[in-house]
């Protein structure tokens, strides 16, 4: 009896291994559900309880092919990275960063690349507070390449001349130039433009807040 008693209960541990690995891995099949998952899985980051922190176990089960649910374009603060405050596991997300999470030519192709190619259903613009590069678009700063990034990102603020209070100017220019990014990104690219107007796939704007850890949901 007792050699019965621990095959069932090695039979049962393993059964509940298989189910959490199954959970683990579920990829989300529409945008709706892809945006879900970042939000469920900020608020465990916020919680300091991350779900994906077997790293080794999602490289092997994504090591024959990949199929994010979700691309983030993000800035390249090292405070913000994406995998992290999302409590996204490999395999999970397409990553672009650049300073101040603005879209070139090579972004868009490869949004569309993960839009058109990989069936990614949900694209998300990612800033965050106290962002150098939009201050330094605030501030007019020149200085070799980066003179051309922050004159795009000037022109999130370039219609908007009203703010709250003036220390809030950094962070309220950060959220406008999320929504910017993703006007440009939608004028710019017409596979996004049709697949977003298909309702095949969303794109979402979010800000980080460095002090909470907390992302915000931006209407446009």
């Amino acid at each position: 009896m007792r050699i019965i008693g621990t095959i069932l209960f090695s039979i049962f541990i393993i059964f509940i291994f298989s189910c959490e690995t199954v959970e683990h891995h579920h990829v989300p099949k529409t945008a709706n559900e892809a945006l879900k998952e970042l939000m469920e899985g900020n608020q465990r980051y916020v919680n300091n309880v991350p779900m994906h922190n077997d790293f080794i176990d999602e490289a092997h089960h994504s090591e024959k092919d990949q199929h994010p649910h979700t691309f983030v374009l993000s800035c390249i603060d090292s405070r913000v990275p994406p995998e992290i405050v999302f409590d996204q596991g490999i395999g999970n997300l397409f990553v672009a960063r650049v300073a101040g999470n603005i879209e070139d030519p090579n972004i868009l192709g490869s949004m569309e690349y993960a839009v058109k190619v990989k069936g990614t259903k949900l694209l998300v613009v990612l800033g965050h507070s106290n962002c150098g590069a939009v201050q330094g678009a605030i501030d007019n700063v020149n200085l070799g390449h980066l003179t051309q990034l922050t004159n795009q990102i000037k022109v999130a603020f370039s219609h908007h001349r009203t703010y709250p209070l003036p220390e809030h100017l950094s962070n309220e220019t950060g959220r406008l130039n999320v929504l910017s990014t993703i006007d440009h990104i939608l004028s710019s690219s017409k596979i996004i433009r049709e697949l977003v107007h298909q309702k095949k796939i969303k794109i979402v704007g979010t800000f980080y807040d460095l002090h909470t850890g907390k992302v915000e949901l931006l209407q446009s």
